[in-house]
């Protein structure tokens, strides 16, 4: 695979793996493609949520750092993907952010409805 010097175009690119899916046909760039767009969108909804403080029991600090390793290895994931430079890559990682964004917005605005306030009573004094 020949060394860009900046953003290009194209199917013949290693993402995440050397050789994969360089020199496979388009079926294998495609696949590596949404795959990208799911890592970016788990990237995303991972930010998104809340980190809450464990409390100081080893159960539950063992949870919090292996929660906080994964959402590092899968931020890490998407990093290497950006780094190859390549535009289709990069606009399917930046579309990935958009649409975790999207969905768990409307995830949150659907099952947890913020409360209405009530409209103040108009006291008209005759």
């Amino acid at each position: 695979m020949a060394q860009h010097g900046g953003f290009w175009f194209g199917a013949d690119v290693d993402i995440l793996f050397a050789g994969w899916p360089s020199g496979h046909g388009h079926f294998h760039f495609y696949m590596a493609l949404v795959l990208v767009f799911m890592l970016s969108m788990c990237a995303q909804m991972y930010a998104m949520t809340p980190m809450t403080s464990p409390k100081m029991v080893p159960k539950s600090l063992i949870q919090h750092a292996a929660l906080h390793c994964f959402r590092t290895f899968i931020n890490f994931l998407v990093l290497l993907c950006v780094i190859t430079f390549n535009l289709g890559v990069l606009i399917t990682v930046l579309l990935g952010h958009v649409g975790g964004y999207v969905a768990l917005t409307m995830y949150i605005h659907y099952h947890f409805p913020a409360p209405v306030a009530d409209a103040p009573a108009n006291d008209e004094k005759a």
